[in-house]
């Protein structure tokens, strides 16, 4: 009886030892329109008037997003592991991935790569990766990835007629050219309207924003500075840009 007592004991000691992690999640996705000025781009070969009179369209407007962080409430930041997002002109909808429950009231991200999948290559992510994508790529590990690539036309004339619009194309990357964008805190301040995201258990919470491509090309004059491609063509225009790019973004409600 004595050995049946022991075993059963150690028994319970071992179990009590492996406790299951019950912290409860929900999910958080983007939603991410893209806009010039408070035009959807609904056509990539209009030209739309951003807030300086300027006529021009974008049939390639894409980035990538990584590094989120959501800011609680209660002080602390969750930062959500291994989130790489190329977001496009066809999409407005992307999976941020799971968070524990709270009230969060803001979202940091980085618009580009970290180092590690930076210094990868397209050929070693499977079809469909975010990371898979030729077209996002210099062509060696050495230049990386395009954080950022910006193709469309552009009206040069004087009275903006739309006549005869002039391409332009902006390839942006480098570590360097890393940006993080800190949105506003929601529920306070100059935002107190804009309520703060209360993620329940499996519960899903979108956080609705606007990528304002007006506001990032105002820095830019198409009639003299109409490409880049960071280290060979005009680099001095990518970082121009890049500095640009916190600017870009906006709640959408």
């Amino acid at each position: 009886m004595l050995f049946g007592a022991v075993a059963f004991l150690l028994i319970i000691s071992g179990t009590a030892c492996h406790k299951t992690n019950t912290t409860a999640t929900g999910t958080f996705r983007f939603h991410l329109h893209s806009n010039i000025d408070t035009n959807e781009i609904a056509d990539s070969s209009f030209l739309y008037r951003d807030a300086m009179g300027r006529h021009f369209s974008l049939n390639i407007p894409q980035f990538y997003i990584s590094g989120v962080t959501l800011v609680n409430a209660n002080g602390t930041n969750y930062t959500v592991p291994n989130v790489y997002i190329l977001k496009t002109l066809d999409s407005e909808e992307y999976l941020i991935g799971t968070a524990p429950v709270g009230t969060y009231t803001s979202v940091i991200f980085n618009v580009g790569l970290d180092a590690a999948a930076n210094t990868g290559q397209p050929s070693g992510y499977t079809a469909g990766s975010p990371l898979a994508q030729s077209s996002m790529w210099f062509g060696n590990t050495t230049k990386g990835y395009m954080f950022m690539k910006l193709q469309g036309l552009a009206d040069t004339t004087a009275l903006q007629t739309g006549m005869n619009p002039v391409p332009f194309s902006y390839e942006i990357g480098s570590a360097a050219n890393l940006k993080q964008v800190t949105m506003p805190v929601r529920g306070s301040g100059s935002y107190s309207s804009y309520t703060p995201y209360i993620l329940t258990a499996g519960s899903t919470q979108y956080i609705h924003m606007i990528c304002d491509y007006g506001k990032l090309l105002s820095v830019v004059n198409f009639s003299t500075q109409d490409s880049t491609d960071t280290y060979n063509i005009n680099p001095t225009l990518a970082t121009t840009i890049a500095n640009n790019i916190p600017a870009m973004f906006k709640y959408e409600q």
